[in-house]
């Protein structure tokens, strides 16, 4: 006997489809605008704890979009390409300034398109449900159809993603990918204990794209409270993470976040052509703090480090994911 259900509960005009539990925890995907991992929302007494920033109606979605990306999956490049162009093969392709405040192309070409609802299976333990987008390439500046898949699995007390690209056209396509969730514990973050993995910071220059420089970072290592610390750092693991930075042998990359009441632990897949950085930005508001996996720092389709070639009818198949745990 299954314990889960989904239903539709669209934000306006905007399609979302609710994971939901018997007991009231549940989990939104935002399928008809960039399948946005929306909200994640856990008993807590007699109420519910939304452990995700997300949209709570159709006219904020709109309005703070752009500037957010609330938990969209960034595909074929997450963060910032470089003055929007790259050169792949000898070839300059020019991509679209979509942000205000830079000359770059910023998180991919998915964050705003409608996905399409596959299937939903359950049991007593878990619920999965999947979705699916496909990039035409019908654009000079990324001319390399694919198709993305998203599987989201949902217990109440954790979810897990996995993001499967595959290249559905007839050449090798460049690729880099991320995500984009905002966590909270239902407080201003400055109060939260947060604790990173070893990894080495990636050095900006002033229009925000990585020099190629890295430096140990050891900030969060061990964890320590964030406070008024203002973060929009690439942290970035290397492909050796589980043999050197981490001494683990399944390769997974956390994050913590926790205070008094309970604790989230983030965790990501890294190694070989998975998700070798984390990058976190703290929000103005201090209620919530992204966590990204990333398969590179921002800007590979120019600097190349951790890009992925993908040959015509290839799949690629990246994991992350969250447990929390009450205290």
């Amino acid at each position: 006997m299954s314990n889960f259900s989904i239903i539709s509960r669209p934000l306006g005009t905007v399609q979302c489809y609710v994971l939901k539990r018997d007991d009231g925890a549940e989990f939104e995907i935002l399928s008809g605008f960039g399948a946005g991992l929306n909200a994640w929302r856990v008993p807590n007494g007699n109420a519910l704890l939304d452990l995700l920033f997300g949209y709570r109606d159709g006219s904020t979605l709109h309005k703070i979009a752009p500037d957010t990306n609330a938990g969209c999956r960034l595909a074929p490049f997450p963060g910032r390409i470089a003055y929007a162009k790259f050169n792949w093969n000898g070839k300059d392709y020019q991509l679209v300034n979509n942000v205000s405040w830079a000359p770059h192309a910023l998180h991919g070409f998915l964050t705003n398109r409608e996905w399409n609802f596959v299937e939903f299976e359950s049991d007593s333990e878990k619920c999965t449900a999947t979705f699916t987008c496909d990039w035409p390439g019908a654009f000079a500046g990324f001319p390399f159809p694919f198709r993305a898949t998203n599987k989201i699995t949902f217990t109440g007390e954790s979810f897990t993603v996995e993001s499967t690209v595959k290249n559905i056209g007839n050449a090798t396509m460049p690729y880099s990918e991320g995500w984009h969730p905002y966590f909270s514990l239902g407080q201003k973050i400055d109060e939260l204990t947060m604790g990173l993995p070893e990894s080495d910071f990636a050095e900006l220059d002033k229009a925000d794209i990585p020099t190629g420089n890295f430096h140990a970072d050891k900030r969060f290592v061990g964890g320590r409270a964030i406070g008024d610390e203002f973060i929009n750092d690439c942290f970035c693991l290397g492909t050796d993470f589980a043999s050197k930075k981490a001494g683990r042998q399944d390769g997974r990359a956390e994050v913590t976040l926790q205070d008094a009441n309970g604790k989230i632990t983030y965790w990501q897949q890294a190694g070989h052509e998975q998700y070798n950085a984390i990058q976190i930005y703290t929000p103005p508001d201090r209620m919530s703090i992204a966590i990204e996996p990333m398969t590179a720092e921002p800007d590979a389709l120019n600097h190349h480090r951790g890009l992925i070639e993908i040959p015509a009818g290839e799949s690629r198949t990246f994991t992350f994911g969250a447990t929390f745990l009450h205290k």
